[in-house]
């Protein structure tokens, strides 16, 4: 619930800020109880896991864009780094340590390789929408 309601107050302050100034920085703090509402909701169930729906079908192929094929494990990093980038965690320091906070362990090289693609991703989309607007 209360991840329902930061998300809530983050998109209206988003589009507040969006709507006074296309260049402020909408950047979400990641103050500890940020942090562990966002790997709270990254586990078993949560608003934002994409690893359970695919247990037992980690290794199965899932197509990324033209031409760019991964396993759906891999396919679950990209989406959950690409909707942490949307919804205003802008730094990819932080969202490598939640990664790392949440899977226990040191991420490989192919996994920050992932999260670069997905970071990179989401602010493309982020700066053709402002480019859009204008």
């Amino acid at each position: 619930m209360r991840f329902l309601i930061l998300n809530a107050l983050l998109l209206f302050s988003i589009g507040a800020f969006a709507q006074n100034s296309k260049l402020k920085d909408t950047s979400v703090r990641l103050t500890p109880q940020v942090r562990s509402e966002l790997i709270k909701e990254s586990k078993k169930n949560g608003k934002l896991d994409y690893w359970t729906p695919i247990k037992g079908h980690e290794l199965d192929g899932e197509r990324i864009e033209h031409d760019f094929y991964v396993s759906k494990e891999d396919a679950a990093l990209i989406k959950w780094t690409y909707q942490l980038t949307i919804t205003g965690v802008k730094n990819k320091a932080d969202i490598i340590s939640l990664y790392e906070d949440l899977r226990g362990r040191q991420a490989s090289n192919s996994e920050l390789n992932y999260i670069d693609y997905a970071y990179r991703k989401a602010l493309e989309k982020r700066a053709k929408s402002i480019a859009y607007d204008e």
